[in-house]
């Protein structure tokens, strides 16, 4: 029986057999073809297009089942082959796919390089339904937007000694990137003799190797990749199965050793130094990343040098992948910028090519002292995190970015680290999709001493809502400290300005708090302020100011345990608050208590009243009226909404402030309780500024007294005084922490009395520093004193 069915079998292919044939291409003309693809047309199954050395500028497609592809290695197992027979895509399209349909092949023996394509696949593309051999290929050069080196789709691919390196993702996958539609698979397998390499790719995440929804687990076998052992920067691998499917990556040789030090980059390195110091600086912020070890225990910063980096000015890569335990830290944020360009041969607002700074699935990356921005595209993105990253940003300015796709800062981040912002300022956008900040997931932590301000959304739809301006979800307890959220405006009649919420799953009560916070100048056809959720969350609004915004509904929308403390509601709204219905879900009750506060029109500002099935709590201590605003400034100028003389909002806060857990300053950088009674609102009146225990005053013992700068902390300007008993010389300089000079303010013979100096935060040569901790000294013939101050920008 088995005799009769191979006699059967022969007798299907024997035609084929019969048929089949080596077809030539020589450049030349002296073979069968001149051109690759012309011979690829013609081919019939069983057939092998042979093609002899030469340089081939085609983008090559094969749609013909059981044929076979090589250069000369195929059939003389030279591998010099390799090297002189290459498929140049020129930058025009991918160098040679497969598209989907049911078609196996053998591709052997070839450089493929210079492929591009704003989608998926630059060098090599194999698509849904085909099944591929690929054999002692050099595949490199190329760029993408996901997998520019080799990009699969529900493909059967096995590999045998394939070099993938030098190949350029904007997005992910810089060497090989494989994902498995819905419905079907996806098997890649590795040869462990003729093993490959994959190594010194570039992308947004997943440098060499990203595999997305694996329905299986995966060997690779390697000769050399980029590290000896990888982690989720260099390879990605995301399982589609329950429990999950694994990768295991075998390596033999490690192409660079990650360097245990500091490194440094600069606008005239070089990436052939060793970025050790800032005179051997490496040129590109990526390759210090890339190089830079990743430690837990005692991370190491990527020290960004003065100066302005962008893809035109210094040949910078971006997106810039980010690496868990690694600080990227600049000179501040008026000596470094990063200026955000997307990709020459990608057109503006395509995909993910506009992002400056990325981080996939890494656990804690920390941002710190420079500005961000971008030119040159409608759709930028200043920090984008995806698959539960954690990026803590301190002292940050982000301006201009113009976001569409994805919001200025957008995360899908994980509470299981706490989050940390501070010193953060995001302005200047115009939208017509995303926002400032759009943080998903889950976001557990604190955000201090931060502007989200200056923002439009044009968006506008008469049946889907927008994305708000600032919007985040918090999971467990999200703080927010001494924050501004200022001059934002949105055109949708159905989208809020700003959006707290709080993840539902699982039932826990989420703890969102405010404190010392200014609401100001909101402007919204209905919604504007959402601080709500699911699981009745427990909300504290404390020692806050909602003014000068305007809309036609309410300013401020909540449910859960909500307590409002000490604040000020004084708004061009019908009403200052809304008790969110939840959709009449009888588990969802808000018991809202207002304390010590001022609400425009009083329980009457306040929507709808009473509310079925929850409590409204106005206490005798709130009442409404006129909080008598300072004026005086720019509308824009917090100090704006500061408290005026005689306004009933002084002294009227609640008398223990113990269990507020407050700061010990308020918006303004003033203490926060003065005079023995705390104010309402976000700012003290006539408060001094605020001085930590460990910034005494220097006695006067001598009677030469140094009086603590005012305002303190400051921005931009701030005013020393000291006095002395008698004329004398006295020089006053302003130093840095690591006790270099930055200013000498003073330095002459001066009268007796008292003596005030401004200082403008800049230095001897007239440019402004950065924000920080600065010491201040006054030195006379017979004492010096010195005391520190905070430029907070």
């Amino acid at each position: 029986m088995n005799r009769h069915l191979s006699l059967l079998i022969l007798a299907a292919i024997l035609p084929f057999l019969m048929y089949a044939v080596t077809l030539s291409v020589k450049q030349d003309g002296s073979g069968d073809y001149s051109a690759i693809q012309a011979a690829l047309d013609v081919a019939n199954p069983g057939d092998t297009v042979l093609v002899h050395p030469g340089r081939y500028f085609e983008n090559l497609t094969m749609l013909t089942n059981n044929i076979t592809l090589m250069s000369l290695e195929g059939t003389t197992g030279v591998p010099s082959y390799i090297d002189s027979t290459i498929i140049d895509g020129n930058h025009a399209n991918p160098c040679l796919r497969i598209p989907q349909g049911n078609v196996s092949v053998i591709i052997r023996g070839f450089s493929i390089t210079n492929g591009f394509r704003t989608g998926s696949g630059g060098g090599l593309v194999i698509s849904a339904g085909n099944a591929a051999e690929i054999t002692n290929c050099k595949v490199f050069n190329n760029v993408a937007n996901n997998g520019a080196g080799i990009y699969l789709t529900s493909a059967n691919v096995t590999f045998s000694g394939v070099d993938v390196f030098n190949n350029y993702s904007v997005n992910l996958g810089g060497g090989l990137y494989s994902i498995t539609a819905p419905g079907s698979t996806n098997s890649i397998s590795f040869d462990q003799q003729n093993r490959c390499s994959i190594y010194n790719n570039r992308a947004g995440a997943g440098q060499d190797i990203y595999i997305n929804l694996a329905t299986e687990d995966i060997y690779v076998y390697l000769d050399t990749f980029s590290v000896a052992s990888y982690t989720n920067y260099y390879a990605v691998y995301l399982s589609d199965n329950q429990p999950a499917n694994q990768i295991q990556i075998d390596i033999l040789n490690a192409y660079h050793q990650e360097v245990d030090n500091d490194l440094y980059v600069s606008t005239i390195g070089d990436n052939e130094n060793d970025g050790l110091s800032p005179a051997t600086a490496l040129k590109t912020i990526h390759e210090a990343i890339y190089r830079v070890a990743s430690d837990s225990l005692n991370q190491r910063t990527v020290h960004i040098l003065p100066g302005d980096y962008s893809r035109t000015d210094n040949d910078q890569i971006f997106p810039i992948a980010l690496k868990r335990w690694v600080i990227v830290q600049g000179s501040g944020t008026d000596a470094t910028t990063i200026i955000g360009e997307p990709h020459p041969l990608i057109p503006m607002g395509y995909g993910y090519a506009d992002r400056v700074f990325m981080s996939h699935g890494e656990p804690s990356v920390k941002l710190s002292n420079m500005t961000i921005t971008t030119r040159n595209t409608n759709n930028g993105c200043a920090v984008n995190g995806r698959k539960l990253s954690t990026i803590n940003l301190h002292n940050i300015h982000i301006s201009g970015v113009m976001p569409n796709h994805d919001a200025a800062i957008s995360l899908w981040t994980s509470s299981q680290r706490e989050t940390i912002w501070s010193n953060l300022t995001i302005e200047n956008e115009t939208t017509s999709l995303r926002g400032l900040v759009d943080v998903n997931g889950a976001m557990s932590g604190k955000i201090s001493n931060s502007n989200f301000r200056n923002a439009t959304s044009i968006y506008t739809s008469s049946s889907v809502r927008g994305s708000s301006l600032v919007s985040f979800v918090a999971d467990k307890q999200l703080e927010f400290e001494n924050c501004i959220f200022d001059n934002l405006t949105v055109y949708d009649d159905d989208t809020f300005a700003i959006a707290i919420g709080g993840v539902q799953y699982p039932q826990q009560q989420n703890h969102i708090s405010f404190k010392n916070c200014l609401f100001s100048n909101v402007n919204t056809q209905n919604e504007m302020i959402g601080i709500a959720s699911y699981n009745n969350p427990r909300i504290d609004i404390t020692n806050c100011t909602f003014a000068g915004n305007q809309g036609n509904a309410y300013t401020l929308m909540v449910n859960g345990d909500v307590n409002i403390v000490n604040s000020i509601f004084d708004n061009d709204t019908p009403y200052q608050i809304k008790v969110n219905p939840m959709d009449g879900n009888p588990d969802e009750q808000t018991t809202l208590t207002i304390d010590h506060s001022l609400v425009k029109d009083a329980i009457a500002g306040i929507l709808p009243f009473p509310v079925p099935g929850n409590t409204i709590n106005f206490l005798p201590s709130s009442f409404s009226g006129d909080p008598l605003f300072a004026g005086g400034f720019d509308i824009h100028d917090p100090l704006y909404y500061s408290l005026a003389h005689g306004s009933p909002c002084i002294n009227t806060g609640t008398p223990d402030t113990i269990g507020l857990y407050l700061p010990l300053y308020d918006l303004a950088g003033n203490w926060r309780v003065w005079n023995g009674r705390i104010d309402m609102g976000c700012f003290e009146f006539g408060s001094e500024p605020w001085v930590s225990n460990d910034d005494p005053v220097v006695p006067d013992l001598e009677q030469v007294t140094l009086i603590q700068n005012y305002p303190n902390p400051f921005n931009p300007t701030t005013t020393i005084s000291f006095s002395i008993p008698a004329g004398m010389q006295c020089s006053l300089d302003i130093y840095n922490l690591r006790g270099q000079r930055v200013k000498t303010l003073l330095d002459e013979k001066m009268i007796a009395g008292k003596h005030s100096i401004t200082w403008n935060g800049d230095d001897d040569n007239g440019r402004k520093v950065t924000s920080g901790v600065y010491i201040y000294r006054l030195n006379t013939p017979n004492s010096s004193k010195a005391a520190k101050m905070l430029l907070m920008k």
